[in-house]
Formats: C-alpha cells, sequence, structure tokens
C-alpha cells in the first residue's frame, strides 16, 4: 500500500511540473505586465513633469471648482506638491514608475499603480523631510 502512495504522489508531481521543453527563452505565455519603457535611470523622470502636471491639475481642478484667483493660487500649490511627491518617487524608484506613470490616466491611477504606497502611520512625509520617527 506504501508503494502505491509514493507512486501516486511521484505521478501527480511529475504531472504538475511542466517540461523543460515549454519554458525557457520565447516559450513563456507573453502575459507579464512589464512595459520595457523604463531604464531604471532617474533622468527618465523628469520628462514626466508636464505629464503629472496635468493629471494633478486636472484632479484639483474638479475639486476646487470654478472661482476665484486665490484659488488657482491653492490649485497651484497643491499640483506642485503632489508632482514633487511623484517625481521623487520616480527618483526613488526609476524602473518601476516611469514607464508606469507615463501610463497614467489620471491621478487616481498613477497613485494606485505607480507610485509608492503611502504608510498607514503618516510617516512617509519625513523622508521629505530627513526625520526619522
Amino acid at each position: 500500500m506504501r508503494r502505491v502512495a509514493i507512486l501516486i504522489m511521484c505521478l501527480a508531481a511529475a504531472c504538475a511540473c511542466k517540461s523543460r521543453e515549454d519554458t525557457g527563452p520565447g516559450k513563456g505565455s507573453g502575459t507579464g505586465t512589464g512595459t520595457g519603457l523604463g531604464t531604471g535611470d532617474p533622468e527618465d523622470c523628469e520628462p514626466l513633469r508636464a505629464h503629472l502636471d496635468e493629471l494633478y491639475r486636472a484632479d484639483a481642478v474638479a475639486s476646487a471648482g470654478s472661482g476665484s484667483g486665490s484659488n488657482q493660487a491653492i490649485i497651484d500649490e497643491i499640483v506642485a506638491d503632489n508632482v514633487t511627491m511623484a517625481l521623487s518617487d520616480c527618483v526613488a524608484s526609476p524602473a518601476r514608475v516611469a514607464a508606469c506613470a507615463a501610463k497614467a490616466q489620471t491621478s487616481a491611477d498613477l497613485e494606485e499603480r505607480c507610485l509608492i504606497p503611502l504608510d498607514e502611520e503618516g510617516t512617509e512625509g519625513d523622508r521629505f523631510q530627513g526625520e526619522k520617527r
């Protein structure tokens, strides 16, 4: 009985594994999520500035609505802060962020898929001030 159990386990393991012929260069499924656009160089980030500004400005204008010139100053400040944050994340992890950010269609999409996640304790801002908690 024990031999039968061992034989069944060996057969199951053999069936579960792919043969070497199915794996190898050019033999994969081709369904990966890589873009091939990011080089991992922080210089890939600065060209994103205009796109990031556009994404965050659309969000800020939609949130603020139409209003006076003082609203415009607040919008400009919010947009500048958010663009600085996104570029900082890009410089910290250019291979991960640059290509993804270039494809983002909204600021929410950018923040959800591309940027370094914010921590739950609110200490992510410390990296900009050089402080540690």
